[in-house]
């Protein structure tokens, strides 16, 4: 038997095969328009960071002095602010800025990996071609990311329109075997 908490957090049927289906409509419109899904979720975000931005500071403000009472508030509203604003203005630089960083941890990665599998090599590790190899690989995909930041995006939110996909399937299965 189910206690009272248990019993708040049970799945109805309803709920399973709605969830599933919010999923799967997703799911293909993140597959009809990655850059567009992305560009969406960004600028979500950004007007999010926004307000909750401003109504930091005006809470910071409303305490009296947000200098002395709540100065950690007052920064903490002010980047919100402002990282929000640029999102919602500019949330294809912004996908673009971050992409490319992320790629140039790659291929910076993927260099120290060549220059270890080096290493192996001066030793006579087997390990040496397989670790070269895969050095390689990631440079280039680094590489890949740095120049085509949108497209790496896009590809990202390919993979996860499968993934809402398949669990959206899964959560409309589980529904109706309730």
């Amino acid at each position: 038997m189910l206690t009272r908490t248990q019993n708040r957090f049970a799945r109805t049927k309803g709920v399973v095969l709605l969830t599933g289906i919010v999923m799967v409509v997703l799911g293909i419109a993140v597959l009809v328009n990655p850059i567009g899904a992305v560009e969406a979720l960004v600028r979500i975000i950004g007007f999010v960071l926004l307000a909750y931005g401003v109504l930091t500071l005006v809470n910071a403000f409303m305490k009296g002095d947000p200098v002395k009472n709540s100065p950690t508030m007052l920064v903490l509203g002010g980047i919100a602010a402002v990282l929000g604003l640029i999102m919602a203005i500019f949330p294809n630089g912004l996908v673009s800025f971050i992409w490319t960083i992320i790629g140039i941890i790659i291929l910076l990665t993927g260099v120290l990996d060549i220059m270890e599998a080096g290493e192996f090599r001066s030793t006579g590790n087997p390990l040496a071609a397989p670790a070269t190899a895969s050095g390689v690989i990631t440079a280039v995909l680094g590489a890949i990311v740095i120049i085509c930041p949108m497209f790496s995006a896009a590809l990202g939110m390919l993979v996860a329109a499968v993934a809402l996909l398949v669990d959206g399937i899964t959560e409309i299965i589980f529904g109706l075997g309730m």
